[in-house]
C-alpha cells in the first residue's frame, strides 16, 4: 500500500512527507490496535525519544477521505506539522480504519474508539499517559474528532474490535474541516453534488431517506449539550465541499453548555491542510494547553 501511495506525492493521497528516520524519529510502523471479522487494523505511532518525558501525552491522527477513498490511508499525514509536536515529546499515533466499502458506518467510530482503548491499555508499554491522549482529523477524519470529543460513550458505538470496557473518552480534540452538523453538511451535498447520493449509500449503507436516524447518531451536533472534550475546529471560506457554516451551531451549542470549543474560520482556503505558521501555531498551542498543561 506504502508503494502504491508513493505515486501520489503532491497529491492529497500522501500530501506531507518528512524524513522521519533522517530527523532521528522512532516509527513503530503497522502496529495492529484492532482484530475485526474484516482483518487486522493498524497504526503507526512516531515518537521523538530524544525528548527526556515521564508520560508522554499522545494525539491520534484520523485521515479524510469521505469513509471512501482507498488511497488515503495511515500514511496520509500531516508529517511536517508532526514533527513539531513530537519535538514537543507527543506521541503520534496514525491509524488506518475500516473504510466503508469493507463495513459501512459506524465502523469508522467504532475503529477510531478502539485505537483509543488500545493506546490506553497499553499505555506503559508505549510510555504514554492514559489521562492525556487526543484526537485530530480531517475531513470525514474531523467528523470523527467531533464524536471522539463526547464523553461518557455513545450507544452503538463502543466497545467494539477489542480492548472492551477501556474508556474510549479523550481529553482534547481538533477537527479540521469536518462535518460537526452532519445533517446541515448533507443537505448541502444533496442540492449541489450529484455523485453525493450513491455515495451516501456506500458511506452509511442505505438509502439516504432510509438513513436519517444513522445520520443523526453521526452527527457531532446531536451530542452538543453533552460534556464534551476540549474542541478546536477550524474551516475555510474558501472550502468547497465543506460550508463553515456547518460547525458554528456544534460550537455555540456547546459552549452554551459549558464547554470549550474554539471555532476558527481560516480565510481564502481549499478543502485540504491549511497553510500557515499561525495555523499550526493554534494547533500546537491548543494541544499543548490541554495536554501537556
Amino acid at each position: 500500500m506504502l508503494k502504491e501511495a508513493l505515486a501520489y506525492i503532491g497529491n492529497p493521497y500522501l500530501p506531507e512527507t518528512v524524513d522521519l528516520i533522517k530527523e532521528g524519529i522512532t516509527v513503530i510502523d503497522g502496529l495492529i490496535y484492532s482484530r475485526t471479522e474484516d482483518g487486522f487494523l493498524r497504526m503507526d505511532c512516531l515518537l521523538d525519544e530524544t525528548v527526556e518525558i515521564a508520560k508522554r501525552p499522545a494525539v491520534v491522527w484520523i485521515h479524510g477521505g469521505g469513509f471512501t477513498e482507498e488511497r488515503l490511508t495511515r500514511k496520509s499525514r500531516p508529517e511536517k506539522r508532526f514533527l513539531e509536536m513530537l519535538r514537543r515529546g507527543y506521541l503520534i499515533a496514525s491509524i488506518d480504519y475500516r473504510i466503508s466499502q469493507v463495513r459501512p458506518f459506524p465502523s469508522q467510530i467504532q475503529d477510531t474508539k478502539c485505537a483509543v482503548r488500545f493506546l490506553r491499555a497499553n499505555a506503559g508499554k508505549l510510555g504514554i499517559d492514559p489521562d492525556r491522549i487526543g484526537v485530530w482529523g480531517e475531513s470525514c477524519g474531523g467528523q470523527l474528532a467531533g464524536l471522539m470529543a463526547v464523553k461518557g460513550g455513545i450507544d452503538g458505538f463502543e466497545n467494539v474490535g477489542g480492548w472492551e470496557n477501556v474508556p474510549s473518552d479523550v481529553a482534547a480534540a481538533v477537527s479540521w474541516y469536518g462535518a460537526l452538523d452532519v445533517m446541515a453538511f448533507h443537505r448541502e451535498r444533496m442540492e449541489v453534488d450529484a455523485e453525493y447520493p450513491p455515495r451516501f449509500e456506500i458511506m452509511y449503507g442505505g438509502k439516504p431517506e432510509e438513513m436519517e436516524s444513522m445520520l443523526l447518531k453521526a452527527s457531532p451536533l446531536t451530542y452538543a449539550d453533552r460534556k464534551i472534550a476540549p474542541l478546536l475546529a477550524m474551516c475555510s471560506d474558501g472550502d468547497n465541499r465543506i460550508s463553515y457554516t456547518v460547525n458554528l451551531e456544534f460550537c455555540e451549542r456547546s459552549r452554551n453548555a459549558g464547554n470549550y470549543a474554539e471555532f476558527v474560520k481560516v480565510p481564502n482556503q481549499e478543502h485540504g491542510y491549511f497553510s500557515g505558521e499561525k495555523y499550526d501555531s493554534l494547533i500546537f498551542d491548543f494541544f499543548d494547553r490541554f495536554l501537556r498543561e
